[in-house]
């Protein structure tokens, strides 16, 4: 199977303040909520989302733009509905799409079901399995 590898790296700023960034340097800054953080970037699950809907936005726009279509604007709001108890996973989410256009429905649908089916990584690392490792003052230790 053929893989590109990704790397972003995650530091702790502080308080509940994490930053990660990417290979090509851009940044995204995540904090808990008020009162167990101090609310000074997206919480990682809605990091999440926003990964969700940009990645599908994305396949969207080339999958129209494409076959010429005319869109002018596209708004995606992704709702989580998440577990009440530890560990708060995600159990539904909901991606809406709002688009103004001169289009037709059916192939703003068939871009939206190719994407999620097709061709949206995040989409699909959704159902990844994952794995860790610890490195701890340089040493690796084993997680059994």
């Amino acid at each position: 199977m053929e893989t590109d590898q990704l790397v972003l790296s995650t530091k702790w700023q502080g308080d509940f303040v994490f930053s990660a960034v990417g290979q090509g340097g851009h940044t995204l800054t995540m904090d808990a909520h008020h009162g167990v953080g101090n609310d000074l970037g997206l919480l990682p699950m809605q990091a999440l989302l926003g990964s969700l809907a940009g990645c599908i936005g994305m396949d969207v726009i080339m999958i129209l733009r494409s076959k010429k279509n005319e869109i002018r604007s596209l708004e995606i709001v992704t709702e989580g509905e998440k577990r009440r108890l530890p560990p708060k996973e995600f159990q539904s989410i909901v991606v809406t799409f709002f688009v103004e256009g001169n289009i037709e429905a059916a192939k703003v649908i068939h871009a939206i079901e190719v994407s999620a089916e097709k061709y949206c990584p995040v989409a699909h690392s959704l159902k990844a399995d994952v794995s860790y490792r610890l490195k701890l003052n340089g040493e690796e230790v084993r997680m059994d």
